[in-house]
């Protein structure tokens, strides 16, 4: 199976894709950070920090219809805190969006604050990810002085998920493959726990081979790149930039829209 997808796109080449990893990250950190601290009534002014993010994504080149897949994938998690906040708060508000405004709850501006702060967090961890390869990435943490083991244990998480995946879609194969009837729920639930039980065992088996075959590799810990991080022109720029965007929202239009 081919590594590439989480970071398919990390590989393209754009204005984005060469800024430097450390200066990337900084900024998705204070974004989210900043968007997270919105109050949680706060719905309008979302959609202007969710401006930072796409206009990336579009200025990258990533198609937006993947970032909007990768975001459902996990979005049902996220449901299930959301939908709850209307069942125990009722107490009625007023929601205002320019020259409109509506009644509701403030469960379900609480629940609409909770979806808009995960899909604009999201897109920008996408569109960090999208743009920066994994190993760039991980090399930049290193460089912020990041604790080694948390380094070490994201880069083992990155390799080892898609071992996972591919050992999954070959037992899933193999099952499809001699499925000829269906068998009931009782004996379909026994032979998925058997699958299940077959993935550990494997898995635990390609974690021994794999970490053979790092110590034969000399790996000591540290992530080495072919691409030299270095801090340039354009990072500086970017960084400004993206203070000054950040600065306005929650200076000069959250007072406004708050």
């Amino acid at each position: 199976m081919h590594h590439a997808h989480i970071d398919k796109f990390a590989y393209q080449d754009s204005p984005v894709h060469r800024l430097d990893s450390r200066v990337k990250f900084i900024v998705v950190l204070v974004f989210t950070a900043m968007v997270v601290s919105l109050p949680r009534t706060s719905v309008s002014i979302l959609a202007c920090y969710a401006v930072g993010p796409f206009a990336l994504l579009v200025w990258a080149k990533i198609p937006l219809r993947f970032a909007f897949k990768q975001i459902l994938l996990v979005s049902p998690f996220v449901l299930v805190l959301a939908l709850s906040c209307p069942l125990y708060d009722r107490t009625p508000a007023t929601v205002a969006f320019g020259p409109f405004s509506w009644r509701l709850t403030l469960g379900w501006m609480r629940c609409f604050t909770i979806l808009g702060k995960f899909t604009v967090t999201m897109s920008a961890l996408i569109a960090l990810v999208s743009t920066t390869r994994f190993n760039d990435l991980l090399a930049g943490l290193q460089r912020l002085g990041l604790p080694k083991v948390l380094v070490i244990q994201l880069g083992f998480l990155y390799r080892y998920i898609f071992v996972l995946i591919d050992r999954a879609h070959h037992i899933l194969q193999a099952r499809q493959g001699r499925k000829l009837r269906s068998l009931g729920f009782k004996a379909e639930l026994r032979i998925a726990a058997a699958m299940l039980g077959s993935l550990f065992v494997r898995s635990i088996d390609t974690a021994e081979h794999i970490n053979i075959a790092m110590q034969a590799r000399a790996f000591d810990g540290k992530w080495r790149t072919l691409s030299r991080l270095q801090i340039r022109a354009a990072d500086y720029i970017f960084a400004l930039a993206a203070a000054l965007f950040m600065a306005g929202l929650y200076l000069l239009v959250k007072p406004v829209l708050q």
